[in-house]
């Protein structure tokens, strides 16, 4: 599918659905761009993290121009390294999310086959039918950037995830006067963040705000080692625990790879302020901050969203073999929860609580975090900025993108639509109408190996977990009759010793009787072996398990 030369279309492939795997495809003149190519985090059947399904770009591949990237949060650039190889086009970004990409992608053989070109805000990417203009925004992660995307049917604006910080402590302002600018040229449609819709306040806050906060609770600890838990890709948050530290007098130790990974991409940018550079200065060793006492030392980490990899997490199990909290800890959970980690969170909260650590969080010093997502009023005066024609809610679950729609209404804007993953809008003088629908799913990363979500594997995973298994075995002469009684093993079915003679011979009886019916079938013994097998479990122990059949011939 190929998009005519009067049509403008907008293809979702993910981030409709829950929080994640952002990934929008753009299209005019039988031309495609990509907007953003990120992960969900799953954490279930042995599952981590979700993908986009490139299973359409991958069928109009040739007429894919670019790759154009928001800001370098994983939701949005988490799958480049799992789907580039596949999709190989060039890839347009800013400066901070370009160093934070070679870090990623470093490790990977096929590194230099990739065309990464770091764009200015002040010139536009000029390709066949599209012009896509950087615009500077706010958000919780360096070098954050809306985009203005024209073409001779129409002009769409993409925010990525923004907010209005009116005093970033690092990074850059929105660029308020540009959105005004544009708003001026006229915008036909309007992508927009729906992340903090539902939220009651007016305001997003400023990471300002944050550093009063945390200077204030951490002065309250003057006995305690301090622990601040945030996300490695917040480095105005990590600039702000260094001064926070400084102002303290303690040194800062650095736990976690991905923190370490994010110091290392800023160094390589125009964003490494003096702050910065001495906060890293004052970094110790793990080994160094154990030895000093409790009110001279702070550890920053990851794991503020309960990841059963982080830092955090590890610190949590007693698993870090140099650092070991107890009760001369504190740990500051400088985040909010994102939706869907609560149990994870409160998993973690619980082990370091029993180990003696106290823990504050958002719920009761609710200044120690601000959202890097948009307000209703930040919504409000974005509105106002660009006077969009029309609206489509993105990045946000069904409810976040309904609450979005009505309040877009609700402010004035004329036209809204809901879209799904693979709806195909078209966009036409500021009208939108679903006229397509391409068939989209999630891939899920197993091992190394990227498989859809709706495979057998991961409904055979799903059955497994939640009715467990029953293995048969039997061994058949040359004619076809049974040498041994069937050798039977059950997991995860909780049987009863003195039942299982009796599931025994349930199981002989079906097996003798599949046999004697269906002699020299073998396809059709295990098929109806399985399919009786089966009913027995559901009779007895109302489970349906997975069922395998294995007979070898003598």
């Amino acid at each position: 599918m190929l998009p005519k030369k009067d049509e403008l279309l907008i293809l979702p492939l993910g981030g409709l659905e829950q929080i994640g795997a952002n990934c929008t495809m753009i299209g005019t003149n039988k031309e495609w761009i990509i907007v953003d190519l990120g992960i969900a985090f799953y954490d279930a059947l042995g599952i981590e993290v979700l993908t986009p399904d490139i299973s359409f770009p991958l069928s109009v591949l040739d007429n894919i121009s670019g790759l154009f990237i928001t800001h370098a949060h994983e939701d949005h650039i988490g799958a480049i390294q799992h789907l580039w190889p596949k999709l190989k086009c060039p890839i347009y970004v800013t400066e901070f999310p370009a160093a934070v990409l070679r870090q990623k992608l470093k490790e990977y053989p096929w590194r230099d086959q990739v065309k990464l070109n770091t764009v200015s805000l002040k010139n536009p990417v000029q390709l066949k039918n599209f012009t896509i203009e950087y615009v500077s925004l706010s958000h919780s992660i360096l070098g954050a950037c809306g985009l203005y995307i024209k073409t001779k049917v129409g002009k769409i604006f993409h925010t990525g995830d923004w907010k209005i910080d009116e005093s970033p402590l690092l990074g850059d302002r929105i660029d308020e006067k540009r959105l005004t600018e544009i708003g001026r040229e006229g915008v036909d449609c309007l992508l927009c963040d729906s992340t903090n819709i539902l939220a009651d306040d007016d305001d997003a806050g400023s990471e300002a705000d944050v550093r009063d906060a945390l200077s204030r609770i951490v002065s309250q600890y003057k006995d305690k080692r301090i622990t601040v838990t945030c996300f490695a890709s917040n480095i105005a948050r990590m600039e702000t625990v260094f001064h926070v530290a400084r102002k303290a007098g303690r040194k800062i130790a650095v736990v976690g790879k991905s923190m370490f990974k994010m110091i290392s991409a800023v160094s390589d940018t125009s964003y490494l302020s003096k702050d910065f550079k001495a906060g890293i200065s004052s970094v110790v060793t793990d080994e160094e901050a154990v030895s000093m006492p409790p009110s001279k030392v702070l550890f920053i980490c990851t794991g503020s969203q309960g990841e059963a990899r982080s830092a955090l997490f590890r610190l949590a199990r007693g698993e870090n073999r140099v650092i070991k909290l107890g009760k001369q800890d504190v740990v500051l959970f400088s985040s909010k929860v994102i939706p869907g980690n609560e149990l994870y969170i409160r998993d973690m909260q619980n082990l370091l609580t029993r180990n003696g650590v106290e823990i504050v969080t958002t719920a009761t010093e609710d200044d120690m975090h601000v959202s890097g997502h948009p307000s209703k009023g930040d919504l409000a005066q974005m509105y106002g900025w660009l006077n969009p024609k029309s609206m489509i809610p993105v990045h946000g679950d069904s409810v976040m993108l309904f609450a979005h729609q009505k309040f877009a209404r609700e402010s004035g804007i004329p036209e809204t639509l809901i879209a799904e993953s693979g709806d195909v809008v078209s966009v036409t003088e500021g009208h939108l109408k679903k006229v397509n629908k391409v068939d989209v799913t999630f891939d899920a990363l197993d091992g190394k190996s990227l498989i859809p979500i709706t495979s057998r594997v991961i409904t055979d995973r799903t059955i497994m977990s939640q009715n467990g298994s029953v293995s048969v075995s039997f061994v058949l002469s040359s004619d076809d009759r049974l040498v041994n009684s069937p050798e039977i093993q059950t997991s995860g079915i909780y049987i009863e010793n003195d039942a299982y003679q009796k599931l025994n011979t349930l199981i002989y009886q079906i097996v003798t009787n599949e046999i004697s019916k269906h002699s020299g079938d073998y396809y059709r013994i295990k098929k109806e072996c399985s399919i009786s097998i089966k009913k027995l479990m559901m009779r007895h122990y109302e489970k349906k398990p997975m069922v395998f059949i294995h007979i070898h011939k003598v």
